[in-house]
């Protein structure tokens, strides 16, 4: 059986594209992550690369006119990107490799894929009202390993969720690509025990935060960024070594006014990125951002970020405002609070690793990858 590899939105027949389905009930989230309740977060294997190399800001999940529920073309989402400063995008449409070309103001762009497979039928089965959504995406693919060459891409079927996500991750490792298991919250589709097993394959990035689907999450946007880190140091305190980014999933640019006034979500973009340590050249950003050296955010920038001989070092942009500082360890621990824009954390015997969140008054953050006592 051949399954039509749908889009980000969609899912009302198993191997059938459709309209996105509704956002799933409170009152049916599941509470355990073996139960597919919690999402799940990446870890750091990485030295930093040098000081003095710069931080560039980088999109990593958008979508252009050639996925079927967007509708803007590739140079228009191009332009919004590079009039904000952005310094690399990767294109992820739905189920097709997108080569967007150049780009304005030097911004440099690289073809993505988001790989989909949507169902109402997966192993273990979904909560009542919640369906099998399972989304990978392929970062820095090759177009000339694209045998279809940009037309839609078909992947077999798999009912079984490592099953599922094991065939979209090898479809982008035969492309040549970086794989990222995308939104893990959005109807539940990935725990903690299913992102070690996908990183024992060779999984290395997990988005921690999408700006378009995590803010639906039934509990709000507050219970969705506490089960984002709870996922997370699950997988961390179990010794799983996998990234974490945060990344816009936009939809909607000039038409995002129009599914306002209807009452439908706009997945709108320049809400969460990627800041990767590396000279602006395409090799340079890839092999920083396969080793795990950038942090993602949502506003608030860090100038420095250390993470060597088991010690974490941030340094926060002087600009913030009432920046506060959490690094959190082994089991969700909170290891050190502060008020400030810099803080120096070396770890302790017990404390299995050490990762920072930084938010400021306005409620923007930022996170760190974490450090191990390996001095990864």
């Amino acid at each position: 059986m051949a399954l039509v590899v749908g889009a980000c939105s969609a899912a009302p027949k198993a191997g059938l594209e459709g309209s996105r389905p509704p956002a799933p009930r409170a009152s049916a989230a599941p509470a355990a992550a073996a139960s597919f309740a919690a999402p799940a977060a990446p870890s750091s294997t990485s030295s930093p690369a040098p000081t003095a190399v710069a931080y560039l800001k980088g999109q990593t999940h958008v979508h252009t006119n050639r996925s079927y529920d967007a509708h803007t073309p590739p140079d228009k989402v191009l332009e919004f990107y590079a009039e904000r400063g952005y310094d690399f995008l990767v294109v992820t449409d739905h189920n097709r490799v997108t080569d967007a070309g150049p780009s304005p103001r030097g911004m440099l762009t690289f073809p993505g894929i988001e790989v989909t497979q949507n169902s109402t039928i997966c192993e273990p089965k979904p909560s009542p009202g919640y369906r099998c959504l399972f989304h990978a995406s392929g970062l820095f693919v090759d177009p000339a390993r694209d045998r279809a060459r940009g037309e839609r891409m078909t992947l077999a079927f798999r009912p079984g969720r490592f099953d599922a996500y094991q065939s979209e991750l090898s479809l982008v490792d035969g492309l040549g690509g970086v794989g990222v298991l995308n939104h893990p919250l959005f109807h539940f589709a990935a725990d903690a025990r299913l992102l070690g097993a996908l990183a024992a394959q060779g999984l290395r990035h997990v988005e921690l935060w999408n700006a378009s689907l995590d803010r639906q999450h039934p509990g709000g946007r507050e219970d969705a960024e506490r089960r984002a880190e709870e996922l997370w140091d699950q997988a961390l305190s179990n010794d799983v070594r996998i990234f974490a980014m945060a990344t816009d999933d936009a939809h909607h640019f000039a038409d995002a006014a129009d599914r306002a006034r209807v009452g439908k979500f706009a997945y709108v973009g320049d809400r969460a990125w990627v800041m990767v340590r590396a000279e602006k050249n395409p090799a340079a950003i890839r092999a920083a951002l396969e080793r795990g050296d950038y942090y993602s955010s949502t506003g608030v920038r860090l100038t420095r970020v250390e993470r060597a001989r088991g010690t974490l070092v941030i340094e926060v942009a002087p600009e913030t405002r009432g920046s506060r500082i959490r690094i959190v360890g082994r089991g969700g621990r909170e290891l050190q609070r502060l008020s400030g824009t810099s803080a120096s954390y070396a770890l302790g015997p017990s404390d299995g690793y050490a990762r920072g969140v930084v938010e400021d008054d306005s409620g923007k953050r930022a996170w760190t990858q974490p450090v191990f006592p390996d001095g990864s």
